[in-house]
Parts: C-alpha cells; structure tokens; sequence
C-alpha cells in the first residue's frame, strides 16, 4: 500500500505532499461498477463521502500576493471500517490525518520561503500550488474495488497524477493480493501474459523486448496496483513507474480466459461470481 502522504524531490526541498480530510455527504450504500450489472447491499458496504474545496493561504502578511494551496477533494469516510480506514488513512483519525497534512504542506512552504534569498525572483506559479483527491468504490455483491486519484502541483514543469486501487472481500473483510487469486508458481506466465498486453497497449510487435518501445525495462516487476471487474483483471501504474512522464499513466485489462489456468481456487471462486 502507498504511504499516506506523497514524497517528491524539488531542486530546492524534499516535498512532503498528501490529502486531506473534510464536510460530509451521504450517498447511496453501494454503487455498480459498470451500468447494468446487479448490486446487492450487505452491511459492510456502508459508505459516506466527504467533500470540500479550501483555499489555503501560505503567508497571509502579503495580502493578495500570498501564495497559497488549492484543495479539491471527494473522498471516502471509514464510518466505523476499519480496514477501509487503515487503506486510506493508516491509523488516524480523519480530523488528525487532516492537520497533519496541511500542516506538511505549510512545512514545505516554510522550506521554500527559506531559498527566497538564493533564489529571489521565484515565479508566482512556483509558489501557489492545487491539490485534488478523488475516491471511487465499484461494489458487487462479494467484492468492493475501491480507487483513489491524486493529481496535485507544486512547481515544476508539470504535475502529477498517481491512481491506487484496492479491491476487498467483503465476505472476509480483508483486501485481495495476487497472491490470493494465483497458483504459487504462476508468477511468471502471469507477468508473460501482462508484458504481451502492454506490448499490444503500445503498439510494440510480438515478442520484442518492451525497452524497444517507451518502457524502462523489458521486466514489469510492480504488479500489485491491480483491480477486479466483470471484464477481467487490470492493472495500473502511475507515470515514472514503468515508461516517461511523457506516456502518461498506464492501464491494461487482460480477460479473465487468458489467466483462468493460473487462478488458484479462491481465485477462481471470486472470478465466478462475476458470472
């Protein structure tokens, strides 16, 4: 799982980045994945959202000319879950994981304000940053697929976008990892199956090494950002992950028929019930 706040190197500073927490709204207790498909209710299914847009001004003295922080958010309330809690938040509260990220984001700011006499004509667009989070949950009737979005921008040449996705038994209540869908030894098959998918995804021939293309390395070692639909499974990896920024994020679905021979039982058992 991702850490609960995002890191990234600047010129200047180490940028501690994250989101944040705020006001409610009810919604319904379950939503479908895809148009069309049945949704039933079970108890553990309760959801909330919570949303809020704040402008947050870093130095107040200036006025008008104060950089500042702009907040979209939409995100899930635990409401009593304690695993989608610890998934999303860790082991905060949500007002306690809400202060603590601003006041990382003003810790940085302060860093920043500390280079102003190395770098005294910093652009306004340097300083006045926008972060925005985003939270989805696709419910059926044995399983919940729950995805964050980050897109944020704190200088540079452009922002950033990471997507997570966290699927969860509702049965068990606990989350799904590979290793809960597939057979022991089928690491490699599957990973053979999802590099032919990225190779069709970017128009590489068969068989050439991925590295012709865009990709880093001819081997996709992160694997664990996937997701369950009635489709298949996905996967997912951020820009920088495995190619450049300039490709943008990455996302395959292979159909369940392609892995079906690697699926160890519980695999099979979560996958059947999409039918």
């Amino acid at each position: 799982m991702k850490t609960y706040f995002l890191a990234k190197r600047f010129p200047w500073i180490l940028f501690i980045a994250a989101l944040v927490f705020s006001a409610c709204v009810g919604v319904p207790k379950s939503t479908g994945l895809k148009k069309g498909h049945d949704v039933q209710t079970v108890p553990y299914q309760t959801i909330t959202l919570k949303s809020v847009y704040k402008k947050i001004v870093f130095s107040p003295d200036r006025g008008e000319k104060s950089p500042q922080l702009d907040l979209s958010l939409l995100l899930l309330e635990p409401a009593g879950n304690k695993l989608l809690q610890k998934l999303l938040y860790g082991d905060l509260s949500p007002e306690e994981y809400t202060e603590r990220l601003i006041q990382n984001y003003k810790n940085s700011y302060k860093e920043i304000l500390n280079q102003e006499e190395a770098v005294p004509d910093l652009p306004a667009a340097v300083l006045d940053w926008t972060y925005e989070e985003i939270h989805g949950v696709h419910t059926y009737s044995h399983l919940q697929v729950i995805d964050r979005t980050r897109e944020y921008y704190t200088g540079g040449a452009h922002g950033m976008r990471e997507k997570a996705y966290f699927v969860i038994d509702l049965a068990e209540k606990k989350q799904i990892r590979l290793k809960d869908l597939f057979l022991k030894d089928a690491e490699g098959a599957l990973k053979t199956r999802i590099e032919d998918a990225l190779r069709i995804y970017s128009g590489l021939e068969a068989g050439v090494p991925l590295s012709t293309g865009d990709y880093f390395e001819d081997s996709v070692k992160s694997l664990e950002n996937f997701y369950l639909t009635a489709q298949g499974i996905g996967f997912h990896w951020d820009p920088y992950e495995i190619a450049p920024y300039s490709v943008g994020p990455i996302e395959i679905l292979i159909p369940y028929e392609e892995v079906g021979e690697l699926l160890n039982s519980q695999g099979k058992s979560l996958i059947s019930q999409f039918n």
